[in-house]
């Protein structure tokens, strides 16, 4: 491949790059404010690289995430620290050192490019390597994971660089002639994908397997294969023995059960299997996962567990969801695979199909999957599946990038490293179809309608099962466009239901960011702009996905958010509210409400009391306890405005309290709510509970030495006081209640 070639790609690369960097700071909208923050995943590997670079990284289990990425950064931090982290705070904006990264991860992107243009030049030939390349400098998803705090774009540049070295050992392995040498490389590049994401374990088994079960009736490779082995196992070492000392036989991590169990959910939904679903409702970020994981396995054994036993008791979950529902199960599985090559970019924490909207000239057939992904699986019937080790490295690639979902689930950064693959495939097929033509053109000029002596040998044909498609591709350009179209028509005739686009995650984490700008804003007009972008997102994505929860629970946030400088929305909170508490219930039982879940208001809280009385479908309390308990405190809030209303408040608080025992807010709910009933005995018991659980405000204190001075109880009355009164100095309700208890005692 030509030195101008390699420029072409490169220089095309970075225009991109900073192209979509340029538009994703000129954006106002939704987009902009994504772009600007850490959300998900990133929040978790920034949290864990400040451990990192502070020496604070004390974990008492083993690794639960592959460790290499945030251990990269933390080494980063040390020398250009991020500013300090309030660990309240729900959002993290963008400091210099992450755009710093997010520079660095451009850079390997256009690597990415440059090494896949080189391995499609190997394997295939320079026109192959030129346009696999360019579609690499084009990918639009790659680029916009680029920029994004993860480990994509490294892990990726890792995948490649292993197939390279890969196809060498292959190649040249059997020569003896520095086979030790690249044997020894392609072990630690394995060792550090590992490292970087999970999945690579199975290319390690696939490298070694071809290895010592050569394709092609060569020599084995013995040798090579341990020395591969032995390098992989020694990158691996650090983490293996950090997993040793806390007494967990874990390899490298101990994720994989839970994630397949998010890959496999225990309902009746084909799609579900698709998409990221949190264990429980409501804490879909990264930081929850492992301890609902944890959390949901000792509960369930009824003792504490090791990683390596978490992870075993998640895939006999998975085992026996998929025993109760093998159909589904399959459908599942099936549909992940041909999401290996649809155009659809599952949903992320911040979607593609949202954030290409700052950057319409990357949203096009030439930068997505589109085009390219029939156009690879073209190619993956096509091409010689035979005598080329390169194409049976290719398609290996593509294998453990395949067996990988089938397992888990898509999200557009999981199927990232199956791009070179596909790119590879497509520009081969692309190829092929261009030489048939021009093969058919040059016998049509020269009047032979039978074989010339430039047709392609049969070292370059394929096997007896793709012929069809060869010769339609090739010898029939025709039939070659017709097979085309109608994989194009398959993949825009197979869509994934309304419910499941990647529009509403965005805006709904958008919502959240600007919810919580909302509340920090130290201006009046700046928090009524924040708080009503919160509120338009929100409401946004309750359009597009009606039956997710996070958008309902962050408009009802949105709307009832009271500070200094904002006054509530409260009758739209409480009618917002009463539609998450549908929503929820109709979760937890397993029942359909959409019919009324945007009609009526009086209709909707009819079925809601209705549901409230229902008993839970399996798991579904466990699923729905976060943000369930969340309605019922907010409805409760509503109904206890009124004294006909306030018994029925008080059963939803103590449904939340149920669920979130630790709750304090709903404790002092609670003491509010008996105190106006009349029992003021068990109000003083529940303030003194919410203190205890953690919650600590003027209001608290103060409505607690009321209640005690209505008890007699006048000295721990005038403590509660006085602490209320040191908290918010000068209150004149606090200072008469003070004066009043200190008179009555």
């Amino acid at each position: 491949m030509t030195r101008r070639s390699l420029w072409l790609i490169a220089l095309v690369a970075l225009a991109v790059r900073l192209s979509f960097s340029l538009a994703l700071s000129a954006d106002e909208g939704p987009v902009g404010t994504l772009s600007a923050h850490l959300l998900g995943d990133e929040r978790a590997y920034d949290a864990f690289a400040r451990d990192v670079a502070a020496g604070d990284n004390q974990r008492t289990r083993a690794f639960y995430q592959a460790p290499a990425y945030p251990w990269l950064l933390g080494q980063l931090y040390r020398a250009w620290p991020p500013p300090a982290d309030n660990p309240d705070d729900s959002v993290v904006a963008h400091a210099p050192v992450h755009r710093g990264v997010f520079a660095a991860q451009h850079l390997a992107g256009i690597l990415t490019a440059l090494l896949t243009a080189v391995l499609a030049c190997r394997v295939l030939s320079p026109r192959a390597g030129l346009l696999a390349g360019l579609m690499a400098a084009l990918s639009g998803p790659l680029v916009f994971h680029e920029t994004m705090l993860l480990k994509s774009s490294l892990s990726m540049l890792v995948f490649v660089a292993s197939l390279h070295l890969w196809l060498d050992l292959l190649e040249r392995g059997r020569s003896g002639r520095g086979a030790t040498r690249r044997a020894a490389l392609l072990g630690l590049s394995l060792g550090l994908g590992v490292l970087l994401r999970g999945n690579m374990l199975l290319l390690v088994a696939l490298v070694l397997a071809s290895l010592v079960w050569p394709l092609g009736g060569g020599r084995r490779l013995w040798r090579q294969a341990l020395v591969v082995g032995v390098c992989a196992l020694a990158a691996l070492s650090p983490v293996t023995i950090h997993n040793l000392a806390r007494g967990d036989l874990v390899l490298s991590t101990y994720q994989a059960g839970t994630n397949a169990a998010i890959g496999q959910p225990l309902n009746g939904s084909w799609a579900d299997g698709l998409i990221y679903q949190p264990l429980r409702a409501g804490r879909g970020d990264a930081r929850y996962e492992e301890a609902d994981a944890i959390a949901f396995a000792e509960e369930a054994t009824g003792r504490t567990m090791t990683g390596r036993e978490i992870s075993a008791w998640w895939w006999r979950w998975v085992a026996d969801s998929v025993a109760s529902q093998p159909l589904i199960a399959a459908q599942r599985v099936s549909l992940k695979l041909v999401h290996l090559f649809h155009g659809y970019e599952v949903p992320d924490v911040k979607s593609w199909a949202v954030m290409a909207s700052a950057a319409p000239w990357l949203s096009t057939w030439a930068s997505d999957l589109w085009l390219i992904g029939p156009l690879a699986l073209l190619g993956l019937l096509v091409l010689p599946w035979r005598r080329r080790p390169g194409l049976v490295v290719v398609r290996g690639g593509l294998l453990v990038v395949a067996v990988s979902l089938g397992l888990f689930y898509v999200m557009g950064r999981y199927r990232l490293s199956a791009l070179p693959c596909l790119w590879i495939l497509a520009a081969g097929a692309l190829v092929s179809w261009a030489d048939g033509v021009a093969r058919r053109a040059r016998q049509a000029a020269h009047g032979h309608g039978g074989a010339t002596t430039e047709e392609s040998t049969d070292h370059d044909r394929p096997t007896q099962p793709a012929r069809f498609v060869w010769a339609a591709l090739g010898g029939r350009p025709a039939l070659g466009l017709a097979a085309l179209a109608g994989l194009l028509g398959l993949e825009y005739g197979l869509t994934l239901p309304s419910d499941v686009q990647g529009e509403h995650t965005s805006y709904a984490n958008a919502a959240s960011i600007a919810c919580a700008l909302a509340e920090n804003a130290d201006a009046p007009a700046l928090a009524v702009q924040h708080r009503d972008q919160a509120v338009d997102w929100a409401r946004r994505a309750i359009a597009i996905a009606p039956g997710f929860p996070a958008p309902r629970n962050t408009l009802v946030r949105a709307l009832s958010l009271r500070t200094e400088q904002l006054p509530p929305r409260q009758d739209e909170a409480d009618e917002a509210a009463w539609r998450l508490l549908l929503l929820m219930d109709g979760l937890r039982t397993g029942s359909d409400v959409q019919d009324v879940l945007d009609g009526p208001l009086a209709a909707l809280q009819q079925r809601a009391l209705q549901l409230s009385n229902q008993p839970s479908m399996a798991g579904g309390d466990a699923f729905t306890a976060p943000l369930l308990a969340f309605a019922c405190r907010a409805v409760a809030r509503q109904l206890s405005q009124s004294t006909d209303t306030a018994e029925q408040a008080l059963q939803l608080i103590d449904r939340s309290l149920a669920l979130q025992p630790d709750e304090s807010f709903a404790w002092m709910q609670r003491g509010s709510l008996l105190r106006r009933l009349g029992r003021p005995a068990e109000a003083a018991q529940a303030y003194l509970t919410a203190l205890s659980a953690g919650e600590d405000s003027p209001e608290l204190r103060n409505n607690l030495g009321n209640v005690l001075r209505s008890l007699g109880r006048f000295d721990e009355a005038i403590q509660q006081l006085q602490q209320a009164l040191t908290m918010r100095p000068g209150d004149p309700l606090i200072l008469r209640n003070l004066e009043q208890a200190r008179a009555n005692r």
